[in-house]
């Protein structure tokens, strides 16, 4: 028999967060599932029977069994490979890193294991924020911003110094959950980039809202067609949200404190819920995701800001509101995920010229 696993962790700033998205998800699913861990070192161990979020707290005392995911099955690993179980789909819960860029999608593919979440390809565009900008220019607005690496820096700050506007947002360019991200102006932007440069290849720098709201609002499709969630706003600490503001919180669920469903007008609820529903299609994301926005009060404009495809929790508590419960959310994203994709051969005949 075939089974449900869910997968958590991985070699990411956000690894302690997957770990309670996954070990949330094995403890309220109605059937059974496996557990795996993807370690700080992107290996894969059975975690089926730990319980306590506790257990992990300390990385060095973690002792579970190493295991290899192949051709559709997990083995033990040992002296020989012992087959564990086979495996129908994975719930990917691995917030950033390789869970979230792509990499573990296209990993379970070749290795014809139906995974949850966007594609490989729509998953890399949507983990780098200013290529995910730059594809959704003609359908939703964006702060004007610039990718920066070591290789175009001169020519970037020479951009940014003679054309922003004072106040900035220094954040990396593809990395989540507000890590990294810090306001600065024109005299101190040039020492968060170098910050960056330390962890990471790239940065983005924009212009920085100062009177502003953000908007937050979940989408999924199903056979039926687009499910959109609630529309939220996050009720930040600073005047823009931080990784301390989603997750230093007593609720470690479901993080941030937030006005659920936000109070907004009617116009641009109608506005926000459009550029979900084209950004969602633009892309070309599956699963569930979460598209965050940035609305400037001064100006009355709405802006797109990022794209997370996995999101926190799953992002349930969005969806609460309009009477989807966390349960049926996980059994609609498991009962929709696409089937692997079979690729053709067909023989071209080139092998038999002796071409060389």
């Amino acid at each position: 028999m075939k089974k449900l696993c869910v997968i958590f962790g991985g070699a990411s700033p956000e690894h302690d967060i997957s770990i309670i998205t996954g070990m949330q998800l094995a403890k309220n699913y109605p059937q059974s599932i496996e557990k795996i861990y993807l370690g700080l070192d992107n290996r894969f161990y059975l975690a089926t029977k730990v319980n306590d979020l506790a257990y992990f707290d300390d990385k060095n005392s973690i002792k579970l069994k190493e295991i290899i995911i192949l051709h559709g099955a997990i083995y033990l690993k040992g002296l020989m490979l012992k087959k564990y179980c086979d495996i129908d789909t994975v719930i990917n819960c691995c917030h950033g890193g390789v869970g979230e860029n792509g990499d573990l999608y296209g990993f379970f593919a070749v290795n014809d294991i139906k995974c949850t979440g966007a594609d490989s390809l729509s998953s890399h565009i949507a983990m780098d924020k200013s290529l995910a900008k730059e594809i959704l220019k003609d359908v939703v607005p964006t702060v004007k911003g610039i990718k920066v690496t070591r290789e175009n820096l001169e020519v970037s700050i020479k951009i940014i110094n003679d054309t922003f506007s004072h106040q900035l947002i220094v954040k990396p360019n593809s990395l989540g959950s507000s890590i990294g991200v810090k306001a600065c102006d024109k005299k101190n932007y040039l020492e968060q980039i170098e910050a960056i440069f330390e962890m990471y290849d790239d940065a983005l720098v924009e212009e920085r809202i100062v009177d502003m709201a953000e908007y937050n609002q979940a989408c999924f499709a199903d056979i039926d067609g687009l499910m959109l969630s609630a529309i939220e706003n996050p009720i930040t600490k600073s005047n823009f949200l931080t990784f301390e503001d989603k997750y230093d919180n007593h609720d470690k669920v479901k993080g941030v404190d937030r006005i659920l469903p936000a109070r907004i007008s009617p116009e641009l609820e109608e506005k926000i819920i459009n550029y979900t529903s084209e950004i969602y299609k633009k892309l070309n994301v599956s699963g569930v995701v979460r598209i965050d926005y940035i609305y400037d009060k001064a100006t009355d404009q709405l802006y797109f800001n990022e794209i997370n495809t996995i999101p926190g929790s799953m992002a349930f508590y969005l969806y609460e509101p309009i009477g989807i419960d966390y349960i049926t959310l996980m059994e609609k994203i498991v009962a929709n995920t696409k089937e692997i994709k079979k690729y053709s051969y067909f023989n071209t005949g080139v092998l038999a010229k002796k071409l060389i």
